[in-house]
């Protein structure tokens, strides 16, 4: 499924702001395309969404069982869906997720500090997709 021009757009710019560590603006721009999409790419962007708000309670709003709930349900949703949809890496992403989560809950236990920073995966686009270009 190939996104329309509007959803191309929202993709890219919640990348671009995921990629930049701003988390919590990449959630707003992917969820005004969520509103408007259905099937595989609704399910896309809920799952990125989720992904992004885990790390807001990772980062901004440190809350290790907020951020394991919103990390795990994000993985849920992209865990079925096609490496390569939308032009997204999401093989790649979902495994740095994964070592996320697994970081979080470790921090929810108690066993670590926090979640470090450096592992905040980057959503990457697959080598033959082509960026849009957003304002």
């Amino acid at each position: 499924m190939t996104p329309g021009p509007v959803t191309e757009l929202a993709l890219e710019r919640g990348r671009a702001l995921f990629n930049e560590g701003c988390f919590f603006e990449a959630h707003e721009a992917w969820e005004a395309a969520w509103l408007h999409e259905q099937g595989e790419l609704r399910l896309l962007l809920q799952g990125l969404i989720q992904v992004a708000a885990g790390y807001v309670k990772a980062f901004q709003d440190p809350r290790p069982a907020g951020s394991a709930r919103l990390l795990g349900a994000g993985l849920a949703k992209l865990a079925g869906l096609q490496d390569g949809l939308a032009g997204l890496a999401l093989a790649e992403f979902r495994e740095r997720v994964g070592r996320s989560l697994l970081e979080v809950r470790r921090w929810a236990a108690g066993e670590t500090p926090g979640l470090d920073r450096a592992l905040a995966p980057r959503l990457q686009r697959t080598p033959r997709s082509r960026p849009a270009r957003y304002p």
